[in-house]
C-alpha cells in the first residue's frame, strides 16, 4: 500500500464522483433537519403534557417520562441516520463498487443497524478497556509522577494503533456487507494486518493536506474578520463595519462548505484503503477509473 497511491486514488475518487457523493450528502444533511424538527415538536409536545400535568396537580412523572422517552428515540435516530451517511458515502466512493445513488442509498441504511450494534460493541469494549487501563495506570502511579507519564508515554502507541486496525470497519460493514460486529472487526483485522504504521503514516499526511486546504479556503474571510479588531467596526457609520459582517458571513459560509467537502474526503479516503487492502482492489480501480 502506497502513501502517494492512496492519496492519489482518494482525490480521484472524489473527483470522479463528487456529483453523487454531493447529493448523497445532501439527502442526509435534508434527513438529519427533519429528524431534528421532529425532535423540537416532540420536546415541545412532551413539555406542554408537562406543564398540563403540573397545572391539574396530576403526577407529571409520565410527562418527564415521555421527555426521556422522545430525546432517546432522537437520540438514536441521529445515530441511525448519521451511521447511514457514512454508509452510503463510503460505498459510493469505494473502488471496489459501482453504485447509484438509490443504491448507494439502500446500501446505508441495511448498514446502518449494524454500525449503531457495533457503536454499541465497541463502547462496552471501551469501558472494559478504560478498567483495564486503569488499573495498570494505578501500578505506573506508584512511581510517581515519571511513572503516570511512562504510562501515558506508552499508552498513546497503543491506542493509535488499535484505531489503525480498525479504521476499516464502517468500509466492511457497508461495502463488504459483513453485518455481524465481531466478524466486522476480525475482518478489519485482517486486512490491516502489517499495515498499521503506513495506515498512520498515509493518515497523518492526509489530514495535514487537508488542513492546509481548509486553511487556504478560509483565507479570503481572515482579512475581514481582522477588521473585527478594529474599535469602531461596529460604531454607527463605521467604514469597518460592513466588511466585519461580510467577513463573518464568509467564514462561516466557508466552515460550511469546507466540512462538506471534509466529510466527502474522509469517506473516500476510507473507501480507498479498504479497496487497497482488500482482495480485488486493483481490478475494483481499474473499474472504477476506466
Amino acid at each position: 500500500m502506497g502513501i502517494g497511491q492512496v492519496l492519489s486514488d482518494t482525490f480521484g475518487m472524489v473527483k470522479a464522483r463528487f456529483g453523487p457523493l454531493l447529493g448523497l450528502w445532501a439527502i442526509y444533511f435534508a434527513l438529519m433537519i427533519g429528524v431534528y424538527i421532529v425532535f423540537l415538536v416532540g420536546i415541545a409536545g412532551m413539555a406542554g403534557v408537562a406543564v398540563l400535568a403540573t397545572t391539574a396537580t396530576s403526577d407529571p412523572l409520565a410527562a418527564g417520562a415521555g421527555v426521556i422517552v422522545t430525546a432517546i428515540l432522537f437520540f438514536i435516530g441521529y445515530l441511525l441516520v448519521a451511521m447511514a451517511q457514512y454508509a452510503s458515502l463510503i460505498t459510493m466512493a469505494s473502488p471496489l463498487k459501482q453504485v447509484t445513488v438509490g443504491e448507494a442509498l439502500g446500501a446505508g441504511w441495511r448498514a446502518a443497524p449494524a454500525l449503531l450494534l457495533l457503536m454499541i460493541v465497541l463502547f462496552i469494549a471501551y469501558l472494559v478497556g478504560g478498567l483495564a487501563v486503569g488499573l495498570v495506570g494505578t501500578v505506573f502511579s506508584v512511581l510517581g509522577d515519571w511513572g503516570s507519564g511512562l504510562f501515558a508515554i506508552l499508552l498513546i502507541p497503543v491506542v493509535v494503533w488499535l484505531g489503525c486496525r480498525l479504521s476499516l470497519l464502517f468500509s466492511v460493514i457497508a461495502v463488504d456487507e459483513v453485518r455481524n460486529p465481531i466478524k466486522a472487526i476480525a475482518r478489519s483485522w485482517n486486512l490491516t494486518r502489517g499495515h498499521a504504521l503506513k495506515i498512520f503514516l498515509v493518515s497523518l499526511v492526509f489530514m495535514l493536506i487537508l488542513l492546509v486546504l481548509c486553511g487556504l479556503a478560509l483565507l479570503p474571510s481572515l482579512g475581514l474578520i481582522m477588521s473585527m479588531a478594529d474599535p469602531t467596526a461596529f460604531a454607527e457609520g463605521g467604514p469597518a463595519a460592513g466588511s466585519a459582517v461580510g467577513g463573518i458571513l464568509l467564514l462561516i459560509a466557508g466552515i460550511f462548505v469546507v466540512s462538506v467537502l471534509y466529510n466527502l474526503a474522509y469517506c473516500a479516503f476510507l473507501a480507498v484503503i479498504h479497496g487497497t487492502l482488500s482482495d480485488a482492489a486493483g481490478e475494483g480501480a481499474a473499474e472504477a477509473f476506466a
